[in-house]
């Protein structure tokens, strides 16, 4: 089982009890496999069918998120319980589907599993992306998932 914090916890709780296909990538989907650093939001990409889209509208409703903040490749919301970014396509994996291909189920505590991308899709997505924050956390990232 995972150490992952509360807030994150209770996003994927509410998430996965409405029921949400979802994936979690990013900084959190590290922290499963074993990564020791810290991540501030919850990375997810979502399955984009009208009935899974109605299931995560429900998930915010329920967690009282904010008015959007839309960026080049996804969507954020402040939720009562942390900021939730929604992920539509990652530099160097592509959309839900290419995530899914690799990802696995993990339980993060007792009667809460949910799908992680895989951990060489978090590297490879990370380097992609390029920014300073995630080249600066990658060697531990590789170091802590055993990639190096």
């Amino acid at each position: 089982m995972s150490a992952l914090g509360n807030p994150h916890k209770g996003l994927l709780r509410v998430l996965t009890a409405c029921g949400v296909k979802f994936i979690v990538i990013g900084g959190v989907a590290a922290q499963v496999h074993g990564w020791q650093g810290a991540t501030l939001d919850l990375d997810i990409t979502v399955s984009t069918t009208e009935d899974n889209v109605r299931r995560l509208n429900s998930a915010l409703k329920q967690l009282g998120a904010g008015p959007p903040a839309v960026g080049a490749f996804g969507t954020a919301f402040q939720t009562r319980l942390g900021r939730l970014e929604i992920v539509g396509r990652a530099d160097g994996i592509g959309e839900y589907e290419d995530w899914a291909r690799r990802a696995q189920s993990e339980t993060v505590e007792r009667g809460l599993s949910i799908l992680v991308a895989d951990p060489g899709d978090v590297v490879r997505s990370k380097e992609a992306a390029g920014r300073a924050k995630d080249l600066d956390v990658l060697p531990q990232i590789r170091i802590d998932l055993g990639l190096d």
